[in-house]
């Protein structure tokens, strides 16, 4: 599948569309992290319109590295910039993290259909839990 027809299909549980790079943006990538991976398109509305995006020769480094330091477990995404019809957008992909839940500064968000939620204290346990192969059941009744 191209990327037009991505974006025609809309967001979904692997997509999400973002005009600018900022702290929603890596809400998504972290929430990504913790589901099946996806792809953030920055640069395109809502609606799928493509806006288009001024960026500088450094711009996609400085993101990496940016969302690097605020993550933990480090995520690394995969960042490229393409031209559609004169405007500049920018596609970031993000891998399903092994060990999870990885957080944003502290908060922790999973995808739920086409948006990011916050996880609550019960929900990163069991993450965690099911990420390292334990079950919180047998936590639970201490018989491990």
């Amino acid at each position: 599948m191209n990327i037009e027809q991505i974006i025609k299909n809309g967001e979904s549980q692997i997509v999400e569309f973002k005009e600018s790079f900022d702290r929603e943006a890596i809400e998504t990538a972290v929430a990504f992290s913790n589901s099946k991976g996806g792809i953030i398109f920055v640069g395109v509305a809502d609606d799928g319109k493509m806006r288009g995006i001024t960026i500088g020769a450094e711009t996609l480094r400085e993101w990496s590295n940016y969302t690097s330091q605020v993550t933990e477990p480090t995520v690394i995404p995969e960042l490229e910039s393409l031209e559609f019809n004169g405007k500049k957008i920018v596609i970031i992909r993000v891998q399903e993290f092994p060990l999870k839940p990885v957080s944003f500064r502290g908060r922790c968000f999973k995808r739920v259909s086409n948006s990011n939620r916050q996880m609550s204290p019960q929900e990163i346990a069991q993450m965690h839990l099911q990420s390292t192969g334990n079950k919180l059941g047998c936590l639970a009744r201490c018989c491990c």
